[in-house]
């Protein structure tokens, strides 16, 4: 999968022009040597948004988001290629209520390569739900839960099935 890639140009609070480049996950600042974009990775950053501190001398706050293939670079708040409000987006907290049920289910249900993969495409279903801008929050909480309980059946059926396989019952 290819990198993520971009060129802003933006004017700061004080009125001077800048350039962002990223390429091949290395970001350059007005034409400054590439830097490895990981070293100015946030805690903001989360499952599906990796949000990065670009540095700058003007007190100005810039802030460079990847959401899969799409970064956005924003200037205190503001989108620089639209000039909308932009912010990263951000889990809410009720959402390690179902990571820690994935993980349970992970340990009672079906553990291994097969259940682990089920409950982490699971969690990041959910993650993704819980992000999305298009349900209310207790809309998502019950997309959710949906997910949960989806998930859960399709757990237990499989191990059902493989138990009996490895049983000689099926």
């Amino acid at each position: 999968m290819a990198a993520p890639a971009g060129n802003w140009n933006f004017t700061d609070s004080m009125g001077m022009s800048h350039s962002v480049a990223l390429q091949k996950n290395k970001i350059s600042i007005d034409g400054g040597e590439p830097v490895k974009i990981n070293k100015y990775r946030s805690k903001e950053s989360n499952m599906i948004v990796s949000v990065y501190q670009i540095p700058n001398n003007q007190g100005d706050d810039l802030k460079l988001c990847i959401k899969g293939k799409e970064p956005v670079l924003a200037v205190n708040g503001v989108n620089v290629a639209t000039g909308e409000k932009y912010a990263p987006d951000k889990m809410p907290g009720w959402i390690w209520v179902f990571y820690i049920l994935f993980i349970i289910e992970f340990f009672l249900v079906m553990g291994g390569a097969i259940g682990g993969a089920i409950n982490a495409g699971g969690a990041f279903f959910c993650s993704a739900i819980a992000v999305g801008k298009k349900m209310n929050g207790v809309a998502k909480f019950f997309a959710c839960l949906g997910v949960f309980i989806a998930v859960s059946v399709v757990e237990v059926i499989l191990a059902i099935v493989i138990t009996g396989a490895l049983n000689g019952l099926l």
